[in-house]
């Protein structure tokens, strides 16, 4: 199995050598000076330990002052090094700096290397035609499938909200969208939390396939809950009121 693939799990020695040093720089009071033994460590190559340092500018610790711009430095130099998990933070900073192309590139080449979050990405962006990439639902749909393939909760999520909310008929199928919202939900344990927006899609699947009452009943249950704990649900209530009007969703 290609290394890229595992999920990151840096080598026992190496997160022992990170610890060390961070506690030696501590008390040396260099806290924001990466530490020469580090440096060496990527001048070796190792594009694990660049990913460390670029996550630690980025988060902030005892050790490092957050410093996005730094961080950004040692995720391109860790991803040029190969390493996926690199790649598809910085595609996320480039998304979030609205530099879609140059995300782009970065999340295909996570994908390149099976990263199922890339999948779901590259998905979106073909869905509402981002990144000078011409709008195409069924090459989205395509994607969401593969990031599925590697149990992306996310993809499941949004490739059933596309096929039951789409304002474009071509791109709306119901009743697949209902089949996916099943497998969505058998990913969950009996116990585990399910994020709101995952029910707030389920509702309109329901309703997109004509159960209105099991539409309705879901998202006031919805409503309820988030009521509770203070969150906005402007949106929701506009759902809420368009299933009570025997109406399925259509996003604009």
């Amino acid at each position: 199995m290609n290394k890229n693939l595992k999920p990151m799990q840096v080598n026992i020695q190496v997160w022992l050598l990170l610890v060390l040093v961070l506690a030696f720089a501590v008390q040396a009071k260099e806290a924001y000076k990466i530490p020469q033994l580090l440096l060496n460590q990527v001048d070796a190559g190792n594009a694990e330990v660049a990913y460390f340092i670029a996550k630690s500018y980025l988060e902030g610790s005892d050790h490092y002052k957050i410093d996005r711009g730094q961080a950004l430095i040692w995720l391109e130099k860790s991803a040029n090094m190969g390493y996926a998990h690199a790649m598809l933070s910085l595609a996320d900073e480039l998304n979030y700096d609205s530099q879609q192309e140059q995300a782009l590139i970065w999340y295909e080449r996570a994908a390149n290397l099976g990263v199922g979050l890339a999948f779901n990405m590259i998905a979106a962006y073909y869905y509402r035609g981002d990144a000078g990439l011409d709008k195409n639902c069924h090459i989205a749909y395509e994607w969401y499938t593969k990031a599925q393939a590697k149990k992306v909760e996310l993809s499941f999520n949004n490739h059933a909200w596309n096929l039951a909310t789409s304002s474009d008929k071509q791109c709306r199928n119901p009743e697949k969208a209902l089949k996916i919202m099943f497998k969505l939900m058998a990913l969950y344990a009996d116990d585990e939390i399910i994020p709101w927006y995952v029910w707030d899609t389920k509702a309109a699947v329901l309703a997109a396939v004509s159960d209105f009452s099991s539409a309705i009943e879901l998202q006031q249950w919805l409503i309820g809950e988030m009521q509770e704990s203070g969150a906005e649900i402007k949106n929701y209530n506009e759902h809420l009121q368009a299933y009570q009007q025997r109406k399925a969703w259509i996003e604009n």
